[in-house]
């Protein structure tokens, strides 16, 4: 048997990792969103070749840097204890 805090300890774990496996799950979802298009981004005096000529360089790999990062915040499971 294991005493309240350790119990209350292995909640929150588990909370946090199946918050951060939810995201994930949000984050792998590349649909539209809601909210895209509403942005007037567009209405700016940077020119769009400047973003795209370094793009690829640049944020080419982010994707999966993000997903990698991601992964490493999910708690393990706790290990099962028979109460």
């Amino acid at each position: 048997m294991t005493d309240p805090e350790s119990r209350m300890r292995e909640r929150e774990l588990e909370r946090r990792r199946e918050n951060e496996l939810k995201d994930l799950e949000v984050e792998a979802d590349h649909s539209k969103r809601p909210l895209e298009g509403l942005s007037r981004a567009n209405l700016t005096t940077w020119p769009r070749e400047q973003d795209d000529a370094a793009a690829e360089r640049v944020h080419g790999h982010d994707e999966e840097r993000s997903e990698a990062l991601s992964r490493s915040q999910i708690p393990p499971r706790p290990p099962h204890h028979d109460e």
